[in-house]
């Protein structure tokens, strides 16, 4: 954390993310329970996550286009201020008792295309501001922000949903996201001309094929989907838990996800005072086994104190593989294309939205417990999967980070 210090730009940046992460933490704490609300169907709730999670899923492979052709921090704030204006709408449709499902939905399908652009964009600026010798402390100083607000964020969140009402929540929403949109306005990255000049359409296609064709960014994708699929997948169904399984209600709902960002703040904490630690092929392998454990463990749970420590140690761990995979993918690849493949790992963050569909329904004919469960147990596999790998992706990385550099470089001194 000493980076927040010493970096002023950087400073200015990780509060505007914070503010940024207010927003979003603030979604997913109440989203699901206003579906849950409005339908009382676990369904329905799997079926708005799954909106959301397809939008994503569709529309950020363009906007790592997106990033990568535009000024990145401007191409952020137009994505911020469109989601802080449709939170504005629904905390309105709310107030006036006129919510109805298909508003929920839209506005899940319109978080998924901002998230397209925002994702990327801000991953992709942390290394334009600090550069690749810093980016695992930047990338986890930037995730201890958003655990440290995925604890303050719920809580109270879902205090103020119990005492004043849904609409207070979406308010929050839309001021957290022009709150950042503002303070993005003080942050200045190098711009690095484009080594060359070409089409949308080719950008997305060369995107799409290095993606495939990098054994380093074909292997951390797979992992990621994976994990998205099966593990992440717990995510659209904790308002069910907190209701069916624990006897809790939206204050309950709001400890649980408090509770697992509590323990990924630790971890993050920890992370950014590393600068470049060794053995991230590992540390990656490490990573995902201890979470689909500790998920698995948090499936098994009916006591409330002990669902909160699995989960809380679940996101604890998860937090070193998600740093290691982030880091590599920013390092590892050439630096004009680094929008592009990171949309790529946005996309798959897409997915998890989309398992609520399948977890949905079979939490309504076989329980959450069973659904969370399997997924834990397909996690484990995938890491024990990625053990012959490990050392092999660790040095693909190494090598792509001396080429970018040396691009960068080069690139600077052409725009001087």
């Amino acid at each position: 954390m000493l980076l927040l210090l010493r970096h002023s730009q950087f400073r200015t940046f990780w509060i505007a993310g914070a503010f940024g992460d207010v927003s979003l933490l603030a979604y997913f704490a109440v989203q699901g329970w206003l579906v849950l609300q409005i339908t009382d169907s676990p369904l329905w709730v799997g079926i708005s996550s799954f909106c959301g999670g397809l939008t994503m899923v569709i529309f950020s492979p363009i906007g790592g286009v997106i990033i990568d052709r535009m000024v990145k921090v401007r191409a952020v704030q137009i994505g911020g201020l469109f989601r802080g204006i449709g939170a504005a709408v629904i905390a309105a449709l709310i107030f006036t008792e006129s919510i109805q499902l298909w508003h929920a939905l839209v506005f899940a399908i319109a978080s998924g295309i901002t998230a397209s652009v925002r994702i990327p964009g801000l991953m992709a600026l942390s290394l334009d501001i600090v550069g690749s010798k810093r980016l695992v402390s930047a990338t986890a100083a930037r995730m201890a922000s958003m655990m440290v607000m995925g604890v303050v964020v719920p809580l109270s969140v879902s205090r103020v949903v119990d005492g004043a009402g849904m609409g207070w929540a979406y308010t929050i929403m839309a001021a957290g996201d022009l709150i950042s949109v503002a303070l993005l306005t003080l942050v200045n990255p190098p711009v690095l001309k484009r080594a060359e000049k070409s089409s949308p359409f080719e950008d997305l296609k060369s995107g799409a094929l290095f993606s495939i064709k990098s054994p380093l960014v074909r292997t951390l994708l797979g992992a990621i989907l994976i994990n998205e699929l099966f593990g992440w997948a717990h995510e659209p169904m904790l308002p069910v838990m907190a209701r069916d399984v624990l006897g809790m209600g939206v204050t309950g709902l709001g400890n649980l996800l408090a509770a697992g960002s509590m323990g990924a703040t630790v971890t993050s904490i920890a992370l950014s005072s590393f600068e470049n630690p060794r053995k991230k092929g590992m540390l990656l392998v490490v990573g995902v086994f201890g979470y689909g454990f500790f998920l698995l463990m948090f499936s098994l749970s009916r006591s409330v104190p002990l669902s909160l420590a699995m989960l809380g140690l679940a996101y604890g761990i998860a937090i070193v593989y998600e740093t290691v995979v982030n880091t590599m993918l920013q390092t590892g690849v050439p630096y004009d294309m680094r929008g592009r493949v990171l949309s790529f790992q946005g996309m798959l963050w897409g997915v998890t939205g989309m398992t609520g569909f399948h977890t949905g329904a079979i939490s309504t004919f076989f329980g959450a417990p069973l659904a969370i469960g399997v997924g834990a147990v397909i996690v484990m596999l995938n890491a024990i999967r990625l053990i012959p790998r490990a050392s092999g992706i660790e040095r693909e990385a190494d090598l792509g980070s001396e080429r970018s550099e040396e691009a960068a470089s080069a690139s600077a001194v052409a725009s001087d």
